[in-house]
């Protein structure tokens, strides 16, 4: 008796000691042994009557930005195949298929829109060439998007290599007017930011740099604009 109720304790151990290991060898979706964390969900947007409108369809990894264009109307910005392309949401149409904004050479990224809510908006890229960093724009219109161009004296500055997208991305407001004031982190020096206003009609100031604390501060109405390049 005794011989048998180790032999039975023997068996039992065994027994619990295959559960630990089947356990243990045990992969799950996204990781070994852990579930990997979830992407944090899209920003939501809802038209004039308050329904949400849905995110367009994407590529994986794509972080799609989206503005409301009119009461029932909105537009969606994301990069693809390095250019910036925009997307028109109607509840009739829903979400067209993505038109390139260009198509020139180069790696475009950290796209941003904003508009007035009632048919104007703008498009803002950062776009690099080898190690030339500037920003793109294009403003669309009654005419639809126009030619993109360069914003005046910006020099946007670098990503840091594995940095989260958009860690150092540019801020657009629109008025009702559809002026634009623009901010982003300069290129030229690392407490500073660069600041430009865009008038409707007219085009760009040339960029200029200001301290962080005045930067954040700056007042929204626009300078007379500049052509210089």
């Amino acid at each position: 008796m005794k011989h048998a109720g180790a032999l039975a304790l023997l068996l039992f151990a065994a027994f619990l000691a295959g559960c630990r290991e089947q356990s243990n060898n045990t992969a799950v979706m996204g990781g070994y042994g852990h579930h990997a964390p979830a992407e944090a969900p899209l920003p939501t947007l809802s038209d004039a009557q308050g329904r949400i409108i849905p995110a367009p369809a994407a590529p994986a990894g794509a972080r799609p930005q989206m503005v409301r264009s009119g009461d029932e109307q909105a537009l969606a910005a994301w990069i693809a195949d390095e250019h910036a392309v925009v997307s028109t949401w109607t509840p009739a149409t829903q979400w067209t298929a993505p038109q390139p904004l260009e198509r020139i050479y180069g790696e475009s990224s950290n796209v941003q829109l904003a508009s007035n809510g009632a048919g104007r908006a703008i498009a803002v890229w950062h776009h690099r060439v080898g190690n030339i960093h500037s920003l793109r724009f294009s403003v669309l219109g009654p005419q639809g998007w126009s030619l993109p161009d360069v914003v005046p004296g910006a020099l946007p500055r670098p990503e840091p290599t594995g940095a989260p997208p958009g860690k150092d991305a540019l801020h657009l407001q629109m008025d009702a007017q559809g002026n634009v004031v623009a901010q982003w982190p300069s290129g030229f020096h690392a407490n500073e930011m660069q600041v430009a206003r865009y008038t409707a009609g007219e085009g760009w100031t040339r960029a200029a740099s200001e301290p962080v604390g005045s930067a954040q501060n700056a007042s929204p109405p626009p300078r007379a604009p500049s052509s210089a390049p």
